[in-house]
């Protein structure tokens, strides 16, 4: 009897593993493969789980590191791709080309992108026929209309209010840092912002010990994420319009980096050996001005708003700020200074793999990331990116005090493009002038500047901009031959 009991056991749980199996195959699966930070992928993962229940299909949402592109290269050489997939905007033609991607068009009924951002759109667009960016066919949805601010930790700046206010006094500083009564954001120039972080660089006590030290810094930039705003701000770009010509012998160019680097010449900047990152200083308190990109959002907003750590926010206070602007603006009140400082723009999209077997499901998720509203409310409020979608990241996002931080207009005021450049090395066939051609010899230029022996020949910024200047124009040049090469 008990033998017959267990293989009557044994067949009912078969028989049920048989039937939740077979209703697993029955559902439809696609890949997704993106890269994210721990509090986006969380994010994600509730988005897809209600897809899942929408759509009855099973999403395999994998996340990738720092790898991902190159990894994403491999999968796409080798014929595996993922269903889904980041399209990065200097990749689009070369996605088209090699047939890597479809066409959305095909799949989803294109009037109903209408909200979207118009330029994040057309980054994806693409006319073979006429081989020109920006029209034809879509390739892509933006994962994010994505725009990098600068950043203030507003207890650094309440902790040196005195100091700030006797600089006004002098006639160092023209105003506080922080929006005035008529809605004007605090924009100065960049010897003015150099002389706010020489202020905001001191010993606080106060700090706790999870700061891991008691110094604070104005701020610790690097070029490669936070020159570009300096260069535009001094009216200077890397490329000429139509990027054939490298400008970094250009005067506008060289008074922007010089900006930049007056900052760590007047004693206002982490060291270039520090061992904590300037990211690192900025989580612990330790930095008054930092970059931050629309993705970071929740990271600090978690810090602000974890009273256990953070009481009152007596340590970490977040919100966003305009970049600085050129020397030439001092005269300038700050009402003439609202449009001349510039941040940077980019995105990343969601593509479909043209060898995908469920298109029309992988187009559909593709959209409901993109431009679904519920979803943009949501992936929003969780401070995972702005609103994709114009008409709410113009209206809620300002007007709902839900959604944080508190100076966001700074964001939108990017995305309306009126304080907006798209971020340049995507403008090309690779980054190769940027990467080889610009930043391998920085360590130079902060030796120079430092006054620090870190066993290069110290250069000051117009030496080594004018040093680096023919080499960058030849691997410009070789991406141009390139992409010619690959033209079909």
């Amino acid at each position: 009897m008990k033998k017959l009991l267990a293989v009557l056991l044994t067949v009912c749980l078969l028989s049920t593993l048989w039937t939740v199996f077979a209703v697993a195959e029955d559902k439809p699966t696609i890949v997704v493969n993106t890269f994210a930070q721990e509090h986006e992928k969380a994010m994600y993962e509730e988005v897809i789980k209600q897809f899942e229940e929408e759509n009855n299909c099973i999403v395999d949402f994998r996340v990738s590191g720092d790898q991902y592109w190159p990894e994403l290269e491999a999968s796409l050489t080798a014929g595996n791709a993922p269903d889904v997939f980041y399209l990065g905007v200097g990749d689009v033609r070369k996605r088209v080309w090699t047939g890597a991607v479809a066409a959305l068009d095909d799949y989803l009924d294109v009037s109903t992108l209408g909200n979207i951002w118009p330029e994040a759109l057309n980054l994806y667009k693409y006319d073979e026929e006429s081989n020109k960016l920006g029209e034809g066919k879509i390739y892509g949805l933006p994962k994010d209309f994505s725009a990098v601010s600068m950043t203030v930790n507003k207890a650094i700046i309440r902790k040196r209010d005195a100091e700030i206010k006797q600089a006004i006094a002098d006639g160092i500083l023209p105003f506080y840092p922080e929006i005035d009564e008529n809605g004007n954001l605090p924009v100065y120039t960049f010897t003015e912002f150099a002389n706010l972080c020489k202020i905001c660089t001191f010993e606080d006590e106060t700090l706790p010990e999870t700061a891991g030290s008691k110094q604070v810094y104005g701020t610790h930039l690097w070029e490669d994420f936070c020159l570009k705003p300096f260069i535009w701000g001094a009216g200077g770009d890397y490329l000429n319009e139509d990027c054939t010509e490298v400008l970094f012998n250009t005067d506008k160019f060289i008074e922007g980096y010089e900006g930049f680097m007056k900052i760590v010449e007047v004693g206002g900047s982490g060291s270039s050996t520090d061992e904590t990152s300037g990211y690192l200083k900025f989580l612990a308190g330790r930095c008054a001005f930092f970059p931050c990109g629309t993705w970071d959002v929740g990271a600090f907003q978690a810090i602000e708003e974890d009273e256990a750590v953070n009481p009152g926010k007596s340590w970490f206070d977040f919100d966003v700020a305009p970049w600085p602007i050129s020397d030439e603006y001092a005269s300038l009140s700050i009402e003439e200074r609202q449009d001349k400082w510039v941040g940077r723009l980019d995105s990343v999209g969601f593509c479909i793999s043209a060898q995908s077997k469920y298109p029309e499901l992988a187009a559909k998720f593709a959209y409901a990331m993109s431009a679904d509203p519920e979803v943009q409310r949501f992936l929003a409020k969780k401070g995972g990116q702005l609103p994709n979608l114009m008409e709410m990241a113009e209206g809620e996002y300002l007007t709902d005090d839900s959604y944080f931080p508190e100076t966001r207009v700074v964001f939108v005021k990017m995305l309306e493009g009126q304080n907006g450049h798209r971020e340049v090395s995507s403008m090309t066939w690779n980054d190769l002038w940027l990467t080889e051609g610009f930043n391998t010899g920085l360590t130079s230029v902060w030796s120079f500047y430092e006054k620090s022996d870190l066993g290069v020949t110290p250069m000051d910024v117009r030496t080594y901009c004018e040093s680096i200047q023919d080499n960058a124009q030849q691997l410009l040049n070789d991406a141009i031959d390139d992409m010619e090469a690959m033209k079909p």
